[in-house]
């Protein structure tokens, strides 16, 4: 058995709701790019971001996150 976060993401300025599991921050250090997938899925964009911690933030301003922990097994 294991233990699996599930994300409800919900888009503070429209309302739309994304669900999954695997929640990741990429940065374009070349173009100073962040962006961060749910399961693969582009779901957020910013321009002007110099670090994980700028992404984070910028996301966290924009997105309500709600984890939860689902157990398989």
């Amino acid at each position: 058995m294991y233990t699996m976060e599930k994300y409800d993401i919900i888009d503070d300025k429209n309302g739309s709701h994304f669900f999954g599991s695997d929640l990741e921050y990429f940065l374009d250090d070349t173009n100073d790019i962040g962006e961060v997938y749910l399961d693969g899925n582009l779901i957020y964009q910013s321009t002007s971001i110099y670090s994980e911690h700028d992404l984070k933030r910028k996301f966290n301003e924009s997105f309500s996150i709600t984890k939860e922990e689902q157990k398989d097994g």
